[in-house]
C-alpha cells in the first residue's frame, strides 16, 4: 500500500461519535442489510447510492469519540469505504477499527483543506507521508504511522495479520 486514491465521501466535525452514522436507536442492529438501510440516513437519505468503492471519510479532532460500537464502520466497509483520515482519533475507535482492517491516518489540518467529493491521494512510500488534494492542488503532511499499525492495515486487519504470521 504505497498509494491510496479516492473521493471524499463525507467530512465529519470534531468529536464525532460514529454511532450517529447509523443512529443511536440502531446500535443493537447486527445484520449487514439492516445496517446499510440506516447508514447515514440522518444526514443524507441517499448517501449509500452516492458512495463508490474506494471513497474516503474525513474526520476532525477526536474522530470516533464515544463507545466503539462496530456497526457503523462495518456498514462503511460494506459500501467500500476502507480509509478514514482525521485530525486525530479517539483511542478506542482507532484500536478497534485498526483491528478490523480500516486504514486510518492522522493529518493535522485536513478539515480545512478538503471538501466533499474532492479527489485525494495518500502517498506513503516516502520519508514524509503526504495527502494530496488533487481538486484543490494542496499537499498536507500526514502523521507518521507506526510500522506495526501499517503492517496491520496492509494485511487487512489483525486476524489476517496473525494468519500471515507477521509477528
Amino acid at each position: 500500500m504505497k498509494k491510496i486514491m479516492g473521493r471524499v465521501a463525507w467530512v465529519f466535525e470534531d468529536n464525532f461519535d460514529v454511532d450517529f452514522i447509523i443512529g443511536i436507536e440502531n446500535i443493537r442492529v447486527g445484520e449487514k442489510d439492516k445496517i446499510l438501510d440506516v447508514l447515514m440516513k440522518h444526514y443524507e437519505e441517499d448517501f449509500k447510492e452516492k458512495v463508490i468503492q474506494g471513497d474516503i471519510l474525513i474526520g476532525g479532532k477526536n474522530f470516533g469519540y464515544g463507545h466503539p460500537h462496530p456497526q457503523a464502520m462495518l456498514g462503511m466497509r460494506e459500501l467500500g469505504i476502507k480509509t478514514v483520515i482525521a485530525e486525530s482519533f479517539s483511542f478506542a475507535f482507532y484500536r478497534s477499527e485498526l483491528a478490523s482492517g480500516m486504514r486510518l491516518f492522522e493529518c493535522p489540518g485536513i478539515s480545512k483543506n478538503v471538501e466533499r467529493w474532492d479527489e485525494i491521494t495518500v502517498e506513503l512510500g516516502q520519508d514524509i507521508p503526504l495527502l494530496i488534494n488533487k481538486t484543490k492542488d494542496v499537499s498536507i503532511q500526514l502523521t507518521q504511522v507506526p510500522e506495526i499499525a501499517m503492517n496491520i492495515m496492509e494485511s487487512g486487519g489483525v486476524i489476517e495479520f496473525l494468519k500471515n504470521d507477521q509477528i
